[in-house]
């Protein structure tokens, strides 16, 4: 069984020979153990691989880079530890009011452009990961993030509470943007797009369900019925508690959700929504990975297993940074096919 066969059985709970391996490797990662890291990945099948493009995090080495940058919508990210993303520190927006926001562009055009004269190298990547029989995920789309980016994220909480007029028209331009960019992607023979929208703190959302219904979910549902209607699956990442949305996720029809499992309890998923949405890992990266041991790995993805597993519906999915050993990171490549 190739890994776009395993992918699509496990997303479709049809027993797939096994249970898929993903993993996400910061750059600060490959900084730090630079060709040990690299010989590991090497001799450990994993069934995704996910591309980048023109205007993605992932294609810009800038984001991860020591400093300040602005990136093509005019935020400027301020970064002191290099592998690692920084943050926005001057949003377009700042202040109490959308000053020129009558007059602001997304940067369409631009990324227009940008890939014109790259899909070519895009399309030759798909070529060759094609050859080795794996699952494709191009893309990643971000709403609320990027509204963040551009106003700052207390200022965007402030017009979300009150429905501020001028914050529907940053997502008017927002949204403008993001049609264009999928539209790109969907002519890629890609398998599926990833979006990545971290909606909950430790303990709970960060805005109320209803006006995430109210706000954001018709957004998600225009741009997730156009890649349904491309015949591709629809991959989501939410960091933090986000129970109050994984039945909304799953009216909308996400294929794949990555959520942090153990902040909200595995028990307390599994008892709701286990065989009914496939979950995209992930062994917790802030305490296990950095911290456990490879034994107490092990006892994390059998806990998952037993818990999620439904004849399909778990990808072996986790994140790695630079505080995670090689140690466990190999346990956690290892974990998902063997019994603890």
């Amino acid at each position: 069984m190739t890994g776009k066969e395993r992918i699509l059985r496990t997303l479709e709970f049809n027993n797939p020979d096994r249970i898929p391996v993903d993993l996400w490797v910061l750059p600060a990662a490959r900084m730090e153990y630079g060709e040990k890291l690299e010989a590991l990945l090497d001799t450990h099948e994993r069934d995704i691989v996910s591309l980048v493009g023109p205007f993605d995090h992932g294609f810009t080495k800038e984001y991860y880079e020591y400093g300040t940058f602005k990136d093509p919508w005019g935020s400027v990210w301020t970064n002191i530890q290099p592998g690692i993303i920084g943050e926005v520190k001057d949003p377009v927006f700042d202040g109490e009011e959308y000053e020129g926001i009558d007059t602001y562009k997304a940067p369409t055009e631009d990324f227009l452009k940008q890939w014109e004269s790259y899909k070519g190298n895009i399309e030759e990547q798909i070529k060759e990961i094609r050859k080795t029989g794996k699952f494709v995920i191009g893309g990643w789309i971000s709403l609320f993030e990027r509204l963040q980016y551009l106003r700052g994220t207390e200022n965007l909480y402030c017009d979300i509470a009150v429905e501020e007029e001028d914050m529907f028209k940053l997502i008017d331009i927002v949204m403008g943007f993001q049609r264009e960019y999928l539209k790109k992607w969907l002519e890629m023979d890609i398998d599926a797009v990833a979006f990545g929208d971290d909606w909950g703190s430790q303990r709970s959302l960060l805005i109320s369900p209803d006006q995430w219904r109210t706000i954001f979910k018709p957004l998600y549902k225009e741009l997730i019925d156009m890649i349904k209607a491309s015949g591709k699956k629809v991959f989501f990442h939410s960091d933090g508690y986000i129970m109050d949305l994984y039945p909304e996720f799953i009216d909308l029809g996400v294929d794949a959700l990555n959520s942090q499992l153990w902040c909200m309890g595995v028990e307390n998923v599994a008892e709701k929504y286990a065989g009914k949405i496939t979950f995209w890992g992930e062994i917790s990266r802030q305490t296990t990975l950095p911290n456990g041991t490879p034994r107490e790995i092990q006892e994390c993805a059998d806990k998952m297993k037993a818990l999620l597993y439904k004849n399909g519906g778990l990808i072996g999915e986790s994140e790695v940074n630079r505080d995670v050993s090689l140690e466990n990171i190999k346990a956690v490549l290892e974990a998902w096919n063997q019994e603890g």
